[in-house]
């Protein structure tokens, strides 16, 4: 590896090889979304695509380079969005980019959309005479709404537009609109459109509620329609100034359809004084409760063995009286920036007698009753069979020999301007200013990071700091000239 922009010529030792595979691990971890999004499946003998296409054909539904299978069959989940039939026979989910069909009951899985490649697709609702599921897909290269029958057939979409990106599907009681959340994506910038309603066959959109049109508006998310058609429930981000939950960020409008009139059905926002508002409403389909989330500002998680929080729990609110009480603690934990999770909660939904209420909690779908509050869980085994295309990265090797260093930090040098000190790819060097080389300070064996040297006044002694994931942060001394680090810091910081 050269980089010609400098002059210090040091030799790598081991460790850099190391660390740079542990870099290469963080990169795989950290794109996870964009492997996830490279999953794909043919849907007769699940064998990967091949990517013969071109340009003007390209299909970004196909794997691409070379692929691998996975196969395994899942009974929990992450992050599930779930739906329920109005006559309460069957479910649907989404798992892994996929959506899936059962029994209301559980049990046995049928995935539906098994032929779509590499797209993910996700969030789906059961049209209200169960003949259709309207869902999100990526699969023309972005976010948009799409519906299929309820078998997984003839899949079509309702708004297709690399500029346009939707969101948490919502259908009108008759079955023929679809309300959804918007924003306009161009050149790379996202911008809030607020809520819109599609015809499902297409057609003229029309704007129900603004998105803001800037930092502090209301950014509407999460549609919810009543039973009887008049009143759409939406959640708004309040631009309160630390955009926290539990001080009254979000909170829950509805917006009349025949006035345009909008309500607020939790207020208060402000430091601790805040009920916390309410995040994800749903209505009942008698539209007598209101069901949102709120966090539990004490409330606690425990999970192998470490406390996290805050806990967010589900509330029902009676439309009637304004009375609150929880109904589910706790529920998944709130993400309230969405981001990574395409929303702060999973979807969730009333059964159609308003008895009940599907959500997805730990790992597994729910079923809580709307009155006791009791909760049961629908077992499930899906099979999740995917093709993941080759990472699009550029392996090499880094070998042990001496190399044009192309970035220093913290130069310094002794009182006297003789020599120097500074720290590149994770060690810290000494070098005579009059044509000398970089010699490493501290010797080959001693494995943290090193950086920020700081010269002794006499110019005998370097000091500087350490960092290690498990050890975590020091600091040290060494002698200028060589010799064993002593380490000066009794705690790690």
């Amino acid at each position: 590896m050269k980089c010609y922009t400098s002059s210090a010529n040091i030799k790598q030792p081991h460790r850099l090889r190391a660390l740079m595979r542990v870099v290469s691990v963080i990169g795989v971890t950290v794109s996870l979304p964009l492997i996830l999004a490279a999953f794909a499946q043919e849907p007769d003998d699940l064998r990967p695509a091949q990517a013969t296409e071109t340009a003007e054909t390209w299909d970004v539904t196909l794997a691409r380079g070379k692929t691998r299978d996975i196969d395994f069959v899942a009974t929990e989940g992450t992050w599930m969005s779930g739906d329920i039939s109005r006559d309460g026979k069957w479910i649907a989910f989404d798992l892994l980019g996929h959506i899936y069909r059962m029994p209301a009951s559980g049990g046995k899985a049928t995935p539906l959309t098994q032929g779509s490649g590499v797209a993910l697709n996700f969030q789906p609702r059961i049209s209200p005479d169960g003949r259709l599921i309207a869902f999100i897909t990526d699969r023309r290269g972005q976010y948009n709404l799409w519906v299929m029958n309820a078998d997984g057939s003839k899949p079509r979409p309702v708004v297709s537009d690399l500029n346009i990106i939707t969101f948490e599907p919502a259908w009108t009681p008759d079955g023929q609109h679809i309300v959804v959340r918007q924003s306009t994506n161009v050149d790379g910038r996202e911008t809030s459109d607020g809520l819109w309603m599609y015809h499902r066959d297409g057609g003229q959109e029309v704007q129900l509620v603004k998105g803001r049109s800037g930092a502090s508006g209301s950014d509407p998310v999460w549609p919810s329609i009543s039973g009887d058609g008049k009143r759409l429930y939406y959640q708004v981000s309040t631009g309160a100034r630390d955009r926290q939950p539990l001080s009254g960020a979000y909170q829950i409008r509805s917006y009349d359809f025949e006035t345009g009139e909008i309500l607020d059905p939790t207020t208060g926002e402000g430091g601790g004084l805040s009920s916390g508002g309410g995040v994800a409403p749903e209505i009942s389909p008698d539209g007598r409760w209101l069901a949102f989330a709120r966090q539990i500002p004490d409330g606690l998680l425990s999970y192998k063995g470490h406390k996290y929080g805050p806990r967010t729990a589900l509330w029902l609110r009676d439309m009637k009286t304004g009375a609150e009480r929880m109904l589910m603690d706790p529920i998944e934990p709130m993400v309230w920036t969405g981001n990574k999770t395409l929303g702060i909660l999973p979807r969730y939904h009333w059964a159609a007698d308003g008895k009940s209420i599907l959500i997805m909690q730990g790992g597994r779908l729910r079923r809580v009753n709307a009155t006791t509050g009791n909760v049961a869980t629908i077992p499930f085994s899906a099979r999740v069979h995917r093709t993941i295309s080759e990472m699009a990265r550029n392996e090499f090797r880094i070998e042990d020999d001496y190399v044009d260093v192309n970035f220093f930090g913290w130069p310094t040098s002794t009182a006297d301007g003789k020599r120097l000190a500074f720290q590149a790819v994770g060690r810290i060097y000494v070098q005579d200013l009059a044509n000398g080389r970089p010699r490493r300070l501290t010797p080959a064996n001693f494995d943290p990071l090193e950086f920020a040297p700081a010269w002794s006044p006499d110019g005998r002694w370097l000091a500087f700091v350490t960092w290690d994931d498990g050890a975590r942060g020091h600091l040290w001394k060494a002698p200028a000239d060589g010799g064993p680090p002593q380490r000066l810091s009794k705690n790690p910081g």
